[in-house]
């Protein structure tokens, strides 16, 4: 059994070739909507349902950002940026004296 999430490089490359980029472009356009949705609902309630509906979207947002990233052949590049705009929000934080809050 898969453990890891790089496993399923192969099960993410296989979606893309079976279902085609359009489509899987547009399923994360919905599962986006889901999550943003998700977000709302737990702003309001705040409940564990809602905690764990989240938790659910956060991950098909992800699997889906992985395909795009395969598809771009992105994935170096989004590390990159990830790695700078990391740097920056330091940098910021270290520059700001405030307490963060919860």
């Amino acid at each position: 059994m898969k453990t890891t999430f790089i496993e399923y490089r192969p099960t993410l490359r296989q979606a893309i070739k079976q279902w085609g980029k359009d489509a899987q472009i547009d399923m994360l356009h919905e599962e986006i909507g889901e999550l943003l949705q998700a977000i709302n609902k737990h702003k309001r309630k705040g409940t564990d349902e809602t905690i764990t509906n989240l938790i659910e979207e956060i991950a098909d947002v992800e699997i889906l950002l992985e395909q795009l990233k395969l598809m771009i052949n992105g994935h170096a590049g989004v590390e990159v940026f990830k790695i700078e705009k990391l740097q920056r929000l330091q940098k910021r934080l270290d520059k700001d004296d405030f307490e963060l809050n919860d």
